[in-house]
């Protein structure tokens, strides 16, 4: 059994501050003059910083309330259920990305691939895992921070396909909007994947109702279970975290405990 374990990393913020004053002074109160003014200045900095606004806040308010359309000749797989999804939400960077790879002729010349790499097309280089055969996705970029969009389905027994995207988008400052997972059914026989809410709402429900600081959704590439983890706080020696696994039974998920 193999599974992908996401890697929570390090993170570090802070603003670099510049000192004032080039010339000596002669005069002390002068000196500590200067040296209130630059606290002052650097003060008002950090209060003016603000973090780039996280393209999955738009796809969060909307996502539950509309249905996508897969175009696709051939059978259905995870390229044109994860190209649907994309394609309707692009403000996320990592989406756009895999977007533009899974619209290029590269998403079938690389059918078995293991991790390539590509250039940007947005702010950052990006790295593609492609695996078709088990259903799964994913797309990185090369940043300190996580910024990621995994992708993969399950074989439902009534003939439908079950898809699920988890997007992370951590800035400087790490919080729990920073992740969305998102699910929908797709029904081979219309076309449409409509928007499963109730999933995430498990989810988000657990993870919410912790003290914690941030949570990872963990998709399998071989396996069909899901993992999420809660994680306390981003310092080595203070991190606690707390694990839980959502059961596939065929057709949906259930907590294991």
């Amino acid at each position: 059994m193999k599974r992908n374990f996401l890697a929570i990393a390090l993170m570090a913020a802070g603003l670099m501050m510049t000192a004032c004053g080039n010339q000596q002074k002669n005069d002390d109160a002068a000196a500590e003059g200067d040296s209130a003014k630059s606290e002052a200045t650097a003060a008002q900095d950090d209060e003016e910083f603000e973090a780039p606004k996280r393209g999955i806040e738009s796809i969060r308010k909307e996502w539950a309330g509309k249905s996508l359309k897969v175009e696709a000749k051939d059978a259905v797989g995870i390229k044109a259920l994860a190209l649907a999804f994309c394609k309707a939400y692009p403000q996320c960077e990592t989406n756009k990305d895999m977007r533009d790879f899974l619209s290029s002729p590269n998403a079938d010349k690389e059918e078995y691939s293991e991790e390539k790499d590509y250039q940007k097309t947005g702010e950052f280089d990006y790295q593609i895992y492609n695996q078709p055969s088990n259903g799964y996705i994913r797309c990185m970029l090369y940043t300190e921070t996580n910024r990621f969009t995994y992708a993969c389905y399950w074989n439902r027994k009534n003939g439908h396909k079950l898809f699920a995207a988890v997007m992370d988008e951590c800035w400087e400052q790490v919080n729990m909007d920073q992740c969305l997972v998102v699910f929908y059914d797709f029904d081979p026989a219309t076309g449409i994947m409509k928007p499963e809410p109730v999933l995430t709402k498990m989810i988000e429900e657990r993870v919410k109702g912790g003290d914690y600081l941030c949570y990872y959704v963990s998709l399998p590439e071989e396996d069909k279970d899901i993992e999420v983890v809660a994680v306390e706080s981003v310092e080595e020696e203070a991190s606690a975290e707390e694990m839980w696994v959502l059961k596939w039974n065929g057709q949906t998920f259930n907590w294991a405990d």
